[in-house]
């Protein structure tokens, strides 16, 4: 299956450049850059104080009325603030903790997922929450297919969901799929059946007054400010130590980085080079970042095209990379070298087949021309290689314009595959003549994202899988293997963690030997925060949740999580 719907992945790899949205997405995700200046500015220096957190987590321009979490645009907060999931996933080590639900089974075949719904909660409006409103939920996105973002119904995997009684909820599948708890238990945000029965579409409906079980309701609406007061029924109010949250509009990543560093804004997700001057050299007890790695960025190559259908020509350009130049000086050296595996490290440690712990972080020269050589490719007068129908290797390597640290990997790129021989053209084009060349496999070099889960299985689904080629999914490399696809419905099919594992570490080695893709770099959910008015953040000695301030759920474990300084 799709891991999620491209329009909210393909924000997701935006927000660093200030383009901002959400995906994703998430990342996810997820609405992603937003914060202003002026107008309503949030308060500074004494927000431990007041007990409100300022956050910075819209960049981008003013507000509009979104407080549907299944609107495409849901207004920072709305996801994880007010409404909540069954369960919460740790993207970053893929472990579980019950919300909603105190727990699930699974039947023998693996066909039939069943809840235990959590007793004692409530609406914020004082109606109880009951496993009525969690079928409702997950039927109201078959009716309405474009609330149904992870295509749990319109990619054919539910059968029904039903409510036997007030604390069961019971899931059918039409074959059996496990990692479909991720989506269903983590990235479903259920909805009040009293409110929105009568809502029609979820995706369009306005939901003024937005009714959850979260700890905040919706306090104030501006273009400029969100404010979530912290709601007394809530069945974990103990934990809830903020009274308000202020989410201001930002129009950019300049004014969100500036109003952080002055102390106006306690927590931040944004790329901007050199953070350690720019940001934590201004308080260096208090000012930190953490950029976690949730995903990757990676070169596609063409694989229905010559040179790039002979694997020995994708290994010589993995070969030629310098990923530390690539982390350095398109990242900052915020994120680590991407291992060829396309495991996320150090967050699929526990997958990992020690054949390929060493991750290759400076170019191989000389291995990469032996490679072409040996593959019966020679260099002509001018220095470069020529394919095998006595063409110059010379290839357009295409990227969005504007999306700077994507544009400087393209010149560390471009500089190592002419130092093998292999001249490259660098095609900065807009963004969605991009997107639709990606889709549409109009390319013959991309710079693209892998978009990881809680486990390896969900970024090897999403790439590698048959089921996902493009333009119905993203396989835009169009790499089409029955071993691949066997080893990914044999991992789907079974929640046997030994056979699991194998099925990783077989899948590892495909990637690593074959690259149907090139990993490059981590890609990070971009994470500052200020310890001045609040501690009990995550950071990498602690990592509880994904840090950066518009991910959901994660940000409601970070608040639960935060203690005001007296």
């Amino acid at each position: 299956m799709s891991s999620v719907s491209s329009s909210l992945r393909t924000v997701m790899f935006r927000k660093k450049t200030g383009a901002g949205m959400w995906l994703c997405s998430l990342l996810v995700i997820l609405t992603m850059l937003l914060v202003a200046c002026g107008g309503n500015s949030p308060s500074s220096g004494n927000s431990s104080k007041k007990s409100v957190l300022n956050i910075g987590a819209h960049v981008g321009g003013d507000f509009t009325k979104a407080l549907s979490p299944y609107n495409p645009n849901a207004n920072e907060g709305v996801k994880g603030m007010v409404y909540e999931t069954l369960y919460y996933i740790n993207k970053i080590d893929g472990s579980n903790k019950p919300w909603l639900a105190t727990d699930y089974k699974w039947s023998s075949d693996n066909k039939q997922l069943t809840f235990t719904i959590r007793d004692g909660v409530k609406w914020n409006d004082g109606k109880d929450f009951s496993a009525d409103d969690v079928a409702f939920t997950f039927n109201m996105l078959k009716q309405y297919k474009a609330a149904d973002a992870q295509g749990l119904w319109t990619g054919g995997y539910l059968q029904s969901v039903t409510a036997p009684d007030s604390k069961t909820v019971v899931i059918n599948f039409t074959k059996p799929y496990p990692p479909l708890f991720w989506y269903i238990a983590g990235q479903t945000f259920i909805v009040p059946k009293h409110i929105f029965e009568g809502a029609g579409d979820p995706t369009t409906f306005a939901n003024e007054n937005p009714v959850g079980t979260g700890p905040y309701t919706l306090k104030k609406f501006s273009a400029q400010l969100l404010v979530y007061a912290k709601s007394s029924s809530y069945w974990q109010a103990d934990k809830v130590k903020i009274q308000e949250l202020h989410y201001p509009s930002v129009k950019d990543n300049t004014t969100l980085q500036l109003e952080l560093a002055k102390g106006q804004i306690d927590w931040g997700g944004f790329f901007a080079p050199d953070l350690d001057t720019t940001f934590v050299a201004k308080d260096p007890a208090h000012n930190h970042y953490w950029m976690t790695p949730t995903d990757l960025f990676a070169l596609y190559l063409n694989l229905g095209q010559a040179p790039f259908n002979d694997v020995a020509v994708r290994q010589a350009i993995s070969a030629a990379l310098d990923r530390q130049q690539l982390s350095k000086q398109a990242e900052s050296g915020y994120v680590e070298p991407a291992s060829t595996t396309g495991l996320i490290l150090p967050n699929n440690k526990d997958y990992l087949d020690p054949t390929y712990a060493d991750v290759q972080k400076t170019a191989q020269v000389d291995k990469a021309t032996k490679l072409l050589q040996d593959a019966g490719y020679t260099k002509g007068s001018d220095g470069f290689f020529k394919d095998k129908s006595g063409k110059k290797m010379s290839f357009n390597l295409t990227v969005v314009s504007g999306w700077t640290d994507w544009e400087q990997m393209c010149q560390v790129i471009k500089q190592n595959l002419k130092d093998i021989g292999i001249d490259v053209n660098i095609n900065a084009i807009q963004d969605t003549a991009y997107f639709d060349a990606r889709n549409s496999g109009k390319y013959q070099m991309l710079i693209g994202g892998l978009f990881g889960g809680p486990n390896p299985f969900y970024l090897y689904n999403s790439h590698l899988n048959s089921a996902n080629l493009s333009p119905n999914g993203f396989n835009w490399e169009k790499w089409n293997d029955k071993q691949s696809d066997a080893l990914l419905n044999d991992y789907a099919s079974t929640t046997d963690q030994a056979k699991q594992k194998s099925d990783i570490q077989a899948l590892e080695k495909i990637f690593a030997t074959q690259l149907p893709v090139v990993p490059l770099v981590n890609a990070a959910a971009w994470y500052e925060y200020s310890s001045k008015n609040f501690t009990g953040w995550p950071d990498k000695d602690n990592a509880y949740a994904v840090g950066a301030a518009y991910a959901a759920p994660d940000n409601l474990q970070i608040v639960l999580n935060l203690t005001p300084v007296s």
